[in-house]
């Protein structure tokens, strides 16, 4: 059986979808599930409770959404080069990215077809895959080419048990994958995202650090923040009041729209005292065009990638459910690949100000999880003019679970 014929095979079909569905025990959501129609964001209201907390949502979103929409898994410095790979794992389903003898992009369930291991681990370089439960051999293709001790094993096919190959594509630097059987094309989901931010060259950039944040926290609750800027001069208060990040300039000025598949969010940079950008030269990317220049974006781009970004710096978001009350987000920066830019100082200083951003938010959210795990959460309306991007993910979400996309 050929790679390409095993695309997902253990993804249910689209046809399941109403079987798994009639499966749920819990009446509650069940109800919610088959009763969920969209609405006008001026009337619409947020999840209940059992949305963020049930332990059976979490695996429907597992079964019936991750396993079947594009999703943001890494960047291609990952990779080095032909015959290198890296693994990761989202919403617990472990992934294997490969760029193999002919530097061709690719992916992989991690899985072992015979009893379940990893075929890999970590990231590296090699010319095969060598199972570390009991050395099954697989080539860079995803080719089963070596099975031990099976000689006697009857009318064994070795192209039967290839690994399971997952679509992958890239925008720019950044990579995605599609565990579905059959699924529409990436550039529809990115629709027009290209067209607006190609223009930050972000293949360009260099990516000089990451880190891996943790929260008490159920995802939708961390996509949803980022989703809107209600919160912004309440918990990013200090740095508001300041100036101190591109998109912390005036709260009046800021633009925000949902459309398809992305919230978008768009700030005038701040000017210095003579009324010029106040980005310095050397630090940011050269030929950016002038829309670009004028103001930072922060993008929500369905459903667990995100970025803030301006002409000197691209953080981008990895969000990933570790559970139905725990996620984890990677944050990566990106600079210009220039001396300057990435100079200690520089570095310096641009993580410790995302740093500290970032742990405002994380110390809140764990409270608001608190919040929608009590008996008094009711569900509230959602701001007009600053949480439709909330409004989108979760039409989104439940258009998804409930079949109707």
């Amino acid at each position: 059986m050929a790679i390409a014929d095993r695309i997902s095979k253990i993804n249910h079909p689209k046809s399941d979808h109403v079987g798994i569905l009639e499966s749920i025990q819990d009446a509650n959501l069940a109800n919610y599930l088959k009763t969920w129609q969209p609405m006008s964001y001026k009337r619409a209201k947020s999840f209940p409770s059992f949305m963020y907390t049930s332990e059976a949502v979490y695996q429907l979103e597992r079964q019936l959404f991750f396993s079947k929409t594009w999703i943001y898994v890494g960047h291609l410095s990952q990779l080095s080069g032909t015959n290198s790979y890296f693994t990761t794992s989202i919403a617990e389903i472990p992934l294997l990215i490969v760029s193999d003898r002919q530097g061709v992009l690719r992916a992989f369930h991690n899985v072992c077809p015979h009893r379940a291991a990893p075929v890999a681990i970590g990231s590296g370089e090699c010319n095969r895959f060598i199972c570390p439960y009991h050395a099954w051999t697989f080539d860079l293709e995803g080719n089963l080419r070596g099975t031990p001790n099976f000689e006697d094993y009857e009318d064994f096919n070795p192209a039967d048990h290839n690994l399971t190959a997952v679509y992958v594509e890239s925008w720019g630097p950044f990579i995605f994958v599609n565990m579905a059987a059959e699924c529409e094309p990436f550039e529809a989901q990115l629709h027009e995202l290209p067209a607006l931010f190609d223009g930050y060259q972000a293949s360009e950039w260099k990516r000089v650090h990451s880190v891996d944040y943790y929260t008490d926290t159920n995802w939708k609750l961390y996509v949803e923040n980022n989703a809107e800027n209600y919160h912004e001069p309440v918990v990013h208060k200090s740095s508001y009041s300041t100036n101190e990040v591109s998109w912390n300039n005036s709260y009046d000025l800021i633009r925000c729209e949902a459309r398809h598949y992305y919230y978008l969010q768009q700030t005038p940079h701040p000017k210095d005292s003579d009324g010029n950008n106040r980005f310095k030269p050397e630090l940011i990317q050269a030929g950016l065009p002038e829309r670009l220049m004028e103001s930072s974006s922060i993008v929500s781009f369905w459903p667990n990638f995100a970025w803030i970004a301006c002409p000197e710096s691209i953080i981008v978001y990895t969000i990933d459910p570790q559970s139905a009350s725990r996620t984890r987000i990677r944050w990566e920066w990106l600079v210009p690949n220039t001396a300057a830019a990435q100079s200690p100082e520089n570095l310096e200083r641009l993580i410790t100000l995302y740093d500290r951003v970032q742990q405002e938010d994380m110390d809140l959210l764990p409270l608001v999880q608190k919040g929608v795990e009590s008996p008094g959460y009711v569900a509230g309306p959602f701001s007009p003019s600053r949480e439709v991007g909330v409004h989108r993910f979760q039409e989104l979400l439940m258009e998804d679970l409930s079949g109707r996309r």
